[in-house]
């Protein structure tokens, strides 16, 4: 049996891997989103708030380039019990 989905999550400031649940990663998102100068491509532009760019994130990507060069990355994965 698996647990419910997990995201391993990579930051470019932080040395070791996090796992956050998908409302965790979201609210992560949301916070690099709305706390950062992200240059955001159209496509995420074209979403009407932060919570909804975030989301589309979550499914459709991995990566999060950062201003100062730096990266958020997230890989879904399932935990054995």
């Amino acid at each position: 049996m698996f647990t419910e989905e997990m995201y391993v999550v990579l930051e470019s400031t932080a040395s070791d891997e996090t796992f956050l649940t998908p409302m965790e990663l979201q609210a992560k998102l949301v916070e690099y989103l709305t706390g950062t100068d992200v240059s955001l491509t159209p496509d995420l532009l074209a979403l009407p708030d932060v919570e909804s760019r975030a989301h589309y994130l979550m499914t459709t990507g991995c990566e999060l380039q950062l201003p100062n060069g730096g990266y958020l990355q997230w890989y879904a994965v399932r935990l054995e019990k």
